[in-house]
């Protein structure tokens, strides 16, 4: 860890340095800030589209309101303008205004409810977030307040979460998990350290540095990278949000939940000066055992620590330059869903950009990015059951796993304007993750620890590469009302272990009931092709329909593919597993639709899906494999991995409706079948058909809101009995959540989880393998936040 702990240091200390030199630009710019609302009710208005024009100068720039209809426009040249602001459904409404150098213009756009055809609304082609995804925005995060962001993926239609432990929850998207969720970080392919997913990738990003996480629920993510089924993007907080005059800003939060005893606090330090901008984000979070719903005491402490900071240069007015770097260190971490327990992760990434954007023209952006990330992570035994204990049979065990992560990688992108209705996206990115694991193994004999004569390796995989290059494009075009974008994709993937480290022993098992391999098959090549296609139509002025399909392919994972006799997350059980160097890659056909409606008080938005995967990875029974643990908690197995094929169907439905001007109700609704046709029985990890009702109370001027949830889940009996999978009954709890700003900067926000205290478990939890019965969720939480801005 010297070399992360170095490159943390030097890139701290440099952004030190800028900040303290840097000298003061003139301020020869100026910039528009406001938003947009609905004259009758007073609400905000997303997603309108504001178009500033220079009446002086041939200058034209463009932007949309955020959820609480905001809106920015930097860098303007000063000079006279005109604000234009167009949303279907209402009458489009200009202001004029002058921009003064080194000020900010601020206003506010009260737009009028009236039908309007499409006809009347200027209409370019524009990459829209029409891809069968869910997004969160910087607000949602720090209002939901999580432990990490895994926590965020129940908070979405169609997506959940694996609870292996108090951290780290693992995602799963319309029931694809692990591997075949690709995530990714500023640009960045993230993988976790773990064997056994103790840390998903999003669990080394703390929330409070997250600008947006959105979910892309199928194969519409090929231009964000390869080798995954779906997948989810975090962008951090942007550098150049912050207006030039400010050297120094930046917040500090505190807040701490009952029950699990857990207390944080956040710092950000942000500012620019001239073209140098700078931010600096820490975080200090820890925690303790908590109590289910039925008193219970589950383990559950953690403590982690972080430090990540920015450094920005901006060329000009289209271009900057942008670089990079985090340490994050988590120890003594829980599991009791898993056999061991985390003694430490520790994970530093560095990364440096270049982007350009003109909005105008034939190149309407450039983006450039090369990226570092390597975590370690250490495991042991020690507190479970097995280290020491009257309740386990056998002489206690002394074991530990060490394992480690390094990926390089990068990416370049161009957008082309070849004609006003169609974008034109090209580029190339690669990835390369190299991956180590071992696992010492002792039994203590009279007081001393020896090595078994059964145990054979400590290697869990052997120094195993997995490389992927790929080319994408992606046209976006406007065939009259109808928007259609397509993407495809070509991927080489190269696999392979360090043949030094691999044992004669697991060549003799990895070959599936044909002999032992030939230590040359562990190297593998593939060439994938993936693509999607979605279409946008409006049907009415309110009413829209998107549809889309494609096909998108993962290639076998380090674990997959090496695992010699380890536990899985591809099962409820902890049995041992075999890896198959030959595994095909998966592939995914899907197929979507959504349907969504806006008026002026209501929003509806149903959406299903339909996914086929063939080579489906999934489990075999190995009986011609001696188990080399013969432990009472590897009663079932050995397993190996195999292709089948699997189904999967669902949808999600979600209903907006203003009350009143200040009071909204929410519900929503998603239910997920499928069947692994290799074994004949339901796929693992399917949610049961779940869904929430919310009303929230919020002046539309006013500084405070006040929020009740209802949550609830009807019981999981279509369950895969042959992976050690159990059924889950059904539960409803009942959250409250308040907020208020107190002015010159303070807003304390609060509430309560779990009200009723209700025991109760989410049907995707992993089973503690010692007692066989899934891990159960915290009972009532009380939470507090203070942040202070300045």
């Amino acid at each position: 860890m010297r070399p992360i702990r170095t490159l943390c240091t030097l890139t701290v200390l440099f952004i030190l340095s800028v900040v303290g030199s840097a000298p003061v630009f003139a301020q020869s710019t100026g910039a528009v800030s406001g938003r947009t609302i609905n004259a009758e009710t007073g609400r905000p208005l997303p997603s309108v589209n504001v178009l500033v024009k220079g009446t002086a100068n041939d200058i034209r720039r463009g932007t949309s309101t955020g959820p609480e209809g905001r809106f920015v426009v930097e860098d303007l040249p000063p000079g006279q303008y005109t604000i234009q602001a167009r949303f279907v459904g209402y009458a489009p409404l200009s202001r004029d205004l002058r921009v003064v150098a080194g000020e900010t213009v601020r206003l506010e756009l009260s737009l009028s409810s009236r039908t309007v055809g499409l006809e009347a609304v200027e209409v370019t082609a524009e990459r829209r977030a029409r891809e069968a995804a869910e997004k969160v925005r910087k607000a949602g995060i720090q209002e939901a307040s999580p432990r990490d962001a895994g926590e965020l993926m129940r908070t979405l239609p169609g997506t959940d979460a694996v609870r292996r432990g108090p951290i780290g929850l693992d995602p799963v998207v319309r029931g694809l998990r692990a591997t075949q969720v690709g995530v990714y970080v500023d640009g960045m392919r993230t993988f976790p350290a773990g064997p056994a997913r103790m840390d998903s990738p999003l669990s080394h990003t703390g929330p409070s540095t997250m600008q947006s996480i959105e979910v892309a629920k199928g194969p519409y993510a090929l231009t964000w990278g390869g080798g995954q089924l779906s997948a989810i993007r975090v962008e951090t907080n942007d550098l150049f949000r912050v207006p030039r005059d400010e050297p120094v800003s930046g917040q500090v939060k505190s807040g701490y939940d009952t029950n699990f005893g857990s207390y944080d606090v956040t710092g950000t330090a942000n500012g620019r000066r001239g073209s140098f901008a700078y931010r600096i984000d820490g975080a200090y979070r820890e925690g303790n055992d908590y109590d289910a719903g039925d008193g219970t005491s589950v383990p559950a402490d953690f403590l982690n620590r972080e430090l990540r900071a920015k450094v920005g240069y901006k060329i000009d007015d289209n271009q900057r330059l942008t670089a990079g770097g985090g340490y994050q260190q988590q120890d003594d971490v829980n599991y009791p869903g898993r056999l061991l327990n985390a003694t430490v992760f520790k994970s530093g990434r560095a990364r440096l950009g270049y982007e350009y954007a003109s909005g105008q023209g034939l190149v309407r952006s450039v983006t450039a990015k090369a990226y570092g990330y390597q975590t370690l992570h250490t495991m042991n035994n020690e507190g479970k059951v097995t280290y020491a204990s009257e309740d386990f049979p056998g002489p206690p065990l002394r074991v530990s796993v060490h394992s480690d992560i390094t990926t390089v990688g990068g990416r370049f992108a161009t957008e082309m304007a070849p004609a006003s209705d169609l974008r034109l996206t090209v580029g190339v990115d690669g990835y390369r993750a190299y991956r180590d694991a071992e696992r010492p193994f002792q039994v203590v004999m009279n007081g001393t620890p020896m090595t078994p004569p059964f145990y054979e390796s400590n290697q869990i995989w052997p120094g195993v590469s997995i490389a992927d290059a790929g080319i994408f494009a992606q046209a976006t075009r406007l065939f009259g009302s109808v928007e259609a974008t397509g993407t495809v994709r070509t991927d080489a993937v190269w696999t392979g272990a360090d043949e030094s480290q691999v044992t004669d022993v697991y060549l003799d098992i990895a070959a599936p009931g044909d002999g032992s391999l030939d230590v040359n098959a562990l190297n593998q090549q593939e060439l994938n092709v993936s693509g999607a296609l979605m279409l946008s139509v409006p049907l009415s002025p309110a009413w829209s329909l998107s549809v889309g399909g494609g096909t998108a392919v993962r290639t076998a994972s380090a674990l997959e593919r090496f695992a010699d006799r380890f536990p899985s997350n591809k099962a409820q059980t902890s049995a041992e597993f075999i890896g198959n160097p030959r595994l095909d890659p998966e592939r995914s056909w899907q197929t979507d639709f959504e349907l969504e409606a806006r008026y002026d008080r209501v929003a509806v938005k149903v959406s299903g899906f339909a996914r086929r995967i063939s080579n489906y990875i999934t489990l075999r029974n190995a009986p011609d494999v001696e188990p080399m643990l013969p432990l009472p908690i590897f009663a079932e197995g050995p397993f190996r991995y195999a292709n089948g094929t699997a189904h999967f169907y669902g949808g999600e439905t979600t209903a907006s409706v203003a009350v009143l001007p200040s009071l909204t109700a929410r519900v929503r609704g998603s239910y997920l079948w499928g069947k692994n046709l290799e074994t004949n029985q339901p796929a693992l990890g399917l949610s049961p058909l779940h869904g929430d009702l919310r009303l929230r109370w919020e002046p539309p001027r006013g500084r405070y809101y006040i929020e009740s949830t209802l949550n609830a889940a009807v019981e999981q009996d279509r369950v895969a009995t042959v992976l050690g999978e159990t059924p889950t009954e059904g539960y409803v709890t009942w959250n409250l959540s308040a907020g208020v700003e107190l002015g010159y900067g303070v807003s304390l926000d609060g509430g309560v989880c779990n009200l009723t205290d209700t025991n109760y478990v989410n049907h995707l939890n992993a089973k503690n393998p010692y007692v066989g019965t899934p891990i159960p969720e915290p009972g009532r939480v009380f939470t507090t936040d203070l942040t202070v801005r300045f």
